[in-house]
């Protein structure tokens, strides 16, 4: 486990190089690690680029010689994959034995026995110093490119080099011990034919080398090839075959060469590719572009994204001028600054510039490099190019939302303010100091406590501080002295802010101003109280259930009248103070009341704390919240037992007096009934009469008597139709329908009225319109209903201080309403609806039935009847009728 020695050197007579030597004479820096990470072998190129001796290497001592920035990170990481089993690739700055920090590939891979199980790690350290100083010229380019591969190319292969010897004839003579290894082959027995080997070749490269080996036979060639090869386990590998002829006067002797495993090379190399396309992919989503500036030549690479960030074509070479037309020329002198600066003391670069394009776009770019050496001809500067427009906007927003904030919070009608874990108050708004009178510096801190009510400075600060320190909110009640030296009462809430590890890192508070809350409270206390005071006043009993119908509440009235305490009443025992014959049906009312949510009211007995039981009304409501669910019942029971006992005496005068109106209403129609027959029978006496006058006479005309017979006749055959009429009204019988014309009805009924000596005395005008349509209408009940009318008027006109007049008027409507109204001069109507009731009449004789009636007719036609009184003097009764059957008319 040490390195190799200065008398290690290569004998002449060696035919080939050991591979202790390959390692130790190795370019590459190489060196291997226990299982558990601790560095044991580093070889000699190891300690000749570091100057260390080998003790102050092994284990973890090597990790001195990196730059301190990048120690940390480094160890951390390579810790990771160690314990993880995971290959490692990482880079740092290693400290060369001249002092100087060389920035190296470092790569390590675990080595695993058949069993799977992790026995070593073979590692390489690479010196990709100039890489990283970006590109030098075309030529030390390509060299540097071929050395980096190179030596990349040997820490995959980590001294996996196998030898072999090929003859003319197309057979191995020769192969080595690790190229055995390499194949997977038992190194006891002999090489493979050409055809055992074509068949370890991965069928996708078998035809190629069979092809190549062809050729290099018969045209004397060397190779220098990788192909794939799968090893008898199935395992595939990646070997890359280097061959040379060996000639004797232009004779193919053999073709010898060595055969390299460099299978983790290549995963690595694909690997590494994917991480250049991760990290352009990376570059282009964060804006942020690679840059590489050498300023004793000029030279400067941009990565893709840089291109994109300045918007330039990519085959296009940058050059220094062609950045600064790009730099907006408000910043071209910072940026010649910066850039003159940075080359006078080899210092870093920090800064921030805008750009200019071509289309008047402004973006703003923050530039960082360092400086690195690279050769004796001078330094390259590595860095970044981050387009940070977007933040600039953002930046700039947030200040404008940072603005707009402090403006509200000094606007809005609280106290906000902000302290350090322990609430030293670090920040309060503007409107706490137009409130208490204190200046920013005096309320810092605990500063702001001096405005407490003294009162309350005792209480509250040792509870504020035993919280902040529990780190529990805040939520307390306190008195503050306004500048005028009022004190206010404030609600004060504060919240802590906490990290990812849960640490307060900031406490955040608001003070609400609650004095008018206070003021209502006490107020809304004090009304509770007379509220309470008159709920126990009120001369009724209350309760309140829960949304189940347990009992909540029961008013001291409520326990007095049953002289029981509260707890007899819970879980439905108040059940027991119902009237037995009323217990049923008052629990199921309840239950129903409960289970649908809706109003509760029953009327029952309950039973007093002497015994009585009383009647009593009882309601209940729920209390809903605003969604709609019951939160609370109310209820109200009230004593009505005077009031019960007063209403069953009242429904027993009710009972008589309906028996005494059943005989009043007998003794009204039959007064309606002689009323409607008076007239034909007083038209049959009258002719009767004028009969036997003509037949007395010494010469009797007997066309007279003839005449007045027929009248009779005629009178006494209208009296028995008004009978059957009446008789099928009352019987509330179908009455038959005609067409009748209206004009005719009136003229007999004026007639009929005015043959009547005691209603002569009042003239009768009647005014048809003609033509007048006929409706469809019980003729004798119609012509009742008017002659009821004109009589009702008549008498309406006795005692009247005026020339008594009747007018009857007929005339259409409109196109289907045919309209009569009788129009008195008289004094009017007191209430032109109450007159149509039964048994209510302004006549002196009457009993009130006759309108009624005449209502029932006229509707049971389909039509209206109603009264209004006139402008002047008198009233207007109205009589609207259908021209057309089952056509009734509507308000």
């Amino acid at each position: 486990m040490c390195a190799v020695s200065n008398n290690d050197r290569i004998s002449p007579e060696e035919p080939s190089l050991s591979l202790r030597q390959i390692v130790h004479l190795s370019p590459a820096l190489l060196h291997t690690a226990r299982p558990d990470g601790f560095l044991d072998f580093f070889n000699k190129t190891w300690l000749n680029f570091t100057g260390e001796p080998l003790e102050r290497l092994l284990g973890w001592g090597w990790t001195s010689l990196i730059h301190p920035e990048d120690a940390i990170h480094f160890v951390q990481k390579m810790r990771d994959s160690f314990a993880r089993g995971k290959p490692f690739q990482e880079t740092s700055r290693v400290r060369r034995a001249d002092g100087v920090y060389r920035w190296m590939l470092h790569q390590k891979v675990p080595v695993f026995d058949d069993a799977g199980n992790l026995i070593k790690w073979n590692g390489s350290s690479t010196d990709i110093d100039d890489q990283r100083k970006a590109e030098e010229r075309q030529i030390k380019a390509t060299q540097e490119s071929e050395r980096s591969q190179f030596y990349l190319a040997e820490a995959q292969r980590l001294g996996h080099i196998g030898s072999w010897a090929f003859n003319p004839r197309g057979a191995f003579e020769y192969w080595s011990h690790e190229l055995f290894r390499i194949y997977g082959l038992d190194p006891v027995k002999d090489p493979p034919s050409l055809e055992g080997y074509l068949a370890l070749v991965h069928p996708l490269d078998r035809e190629f080398m069979a092809d190549l080996i062809k050729r290099m036979l018969a045209e004397s060639l060397g190779c220098d090839v990788t192909k794939r090869i799968i090893r008898p386990n199935g395992e595939v590998r990646y070997i890359r075959c280097i061959g040379a002829p060996v000639l004797d006067n232009g004779t193919l002797q053999r073709i010898i060469g060595n055969a390299i495993d460099v299978t983790e090379h290549e995963l690595l190399t694909q690997e590494l590719k994917r991480h250049e396309a991760y990290l352009e992919g990376a570059q282009t989503l964060s804006h942020t572009g690679s840059f590489g500036w050498r300023p004793h030549c000029g030279t400067i690479t941009w990565s893709a994204e840089t291109y994109r960030i300045f918007e330039y074509d990519r085959a296009i070479t940058i050059t220094l001028d062609m950045i600064m037309d790009r730099v907006h020329p408000d910043d071209r002198d910072l940026v010649r600054d910066v850039m003159a600066k940075a080359l006078t003391t080899s210092g870093a670069i920090d800064f921030t510039h805008r750009l200019l394009l071509r289309n008047g776009r402004v973006k703003h770019l923050r530039v960082l490099a360092r400086p690195h050496e690279i050769d004796s001809d001078g330094f390259e500067f590595t860095g970044a190019v981050i387009d940070i427009t977007e933040a600039k906007h953002a930046e700039e927003t947030i200040r404008k939302s940072e603005r707009e904030l402090r403006t509200l919070i000094d606007l809005i009608p609280a106290y906000v303010g902000t302290s350090l874990p322990d609430g030293r108050v670090d920040f309060i708004s503007q409107s706490w100091l137009d409130y208490s009178g204190q200046t920013r510096d005096e309320a810092m801190e605990w500063g702001w406590a001096n405005a407490l009510h003294p009162d309350d400075a005792e209480r509250i600060l040792p509870e504020l501080k035993a919280r902040l320190a529990l780190g529990d909110p805040v939520e307390l009640e306190l008195r503050c002295r306004k500048a005028d030296g009022v004190y206010h009462w404030f609600l004060n809430r504060s919240l802590p802010l906490r990290d990812d590890e849960g640490e307060i890192i900031k406490w955040y508070g608001i003070l609400f101003d609650i004095n008018a809350l206070k003021v209502a409270e006490q107020n809304l206390q004090a009304r509770e109280y007379e509220l309470r005071r008159i709920v126990e006043t009120i001369p009724s009993m209350i309760w309140s259930t829960s949304p189940t119908g347990e009992i909540t509440h029961l008013s001291q009235r409520l326990l007095n009248y049953y002289g029981a305490p509260f707890e007899e009443f819970v879980n439905h025992r108040w059940e027991r103070f119902i009237h037995p014959d009323d217990r049923e049906e008052t629990a199921k009312a309840f239950s129903r009341a409960i289970e649908a949510g809706e109003s509760y009211n029953i009327v029952n007995r309950l039973r007093r704390a002497d015994g009585e039981y009383r009647w009593h009304q009882t309601s209940g409501e729920p209390l809903r919240d605003p969604q709609g669910k019951i939160i609370q019942w109310y209820g109200l029971s009230i004593d009505i037992d005077e009031r019960k006992r007063a209403e069953d005496h009242l429904q027993e005068t009710r009972t008589k007096l309906a028996r005494a109106s059943r005989y009043a209403t007998v003794a009204e129609l039959s007064a309606s009934i002689a009323h409607e027959l008076n007239q034909p029978l007083m038209s049959i006496l009258a002719n009767a009469q004028a009969t036997k006058r003509w037949l007395n006479t010494a010469s009797p005309d007997i066309a007279e008597v003839n005449a007045s017979i027929d009248r009779v006749i005629r009178d006494a055959r209208a009296a028995d139709e008004t009978m059957q009429h009446i008789r099928a009204l009352f019987k509330q019988e179908s009455f038959e329908k005609k067409d009748v014309n209206i004009p005719d009805i009136v003229r007999e009924v004026v007639r009929f009225v005015e043959e009547d000596p005691k209603k002569r005395g009042v003239p009768i005008e009647v005014h048809l319109e003609e033509p007048l349509p006929t409706v469809i209408a019980d003729r004798i009940q119609i012509q009742q209903v008017v002659i009821n009318l004109i009589l009702n008027a008549i008498e309406a006109l006795e005692g009247s201080q005026v020339s008594p007049l009747v007018l009857l008027r007929v005339l259409a409507k409109d196109s289907n309403k045919l309209l009569i109204q009788v129009v008195d001069n008289g004094p009017g109507v007191d209430d032109t609806e109450r007159i149509f009731d039964s048994f209510v009449t302004t006549k002196n004789k009457g009993m009130g039935i006759g309108l009624a009636v005449s209502r029932s007719i006229v509707e049971a036609h389909g039509g209206r009847l109603w009264a209004e009184n006139n402008k002047s003097h008198g009233a207007t009764f109205n009589v609207v009728l259908p021209l057309f059957p089952g056509d009734p008319l509507h308000t």
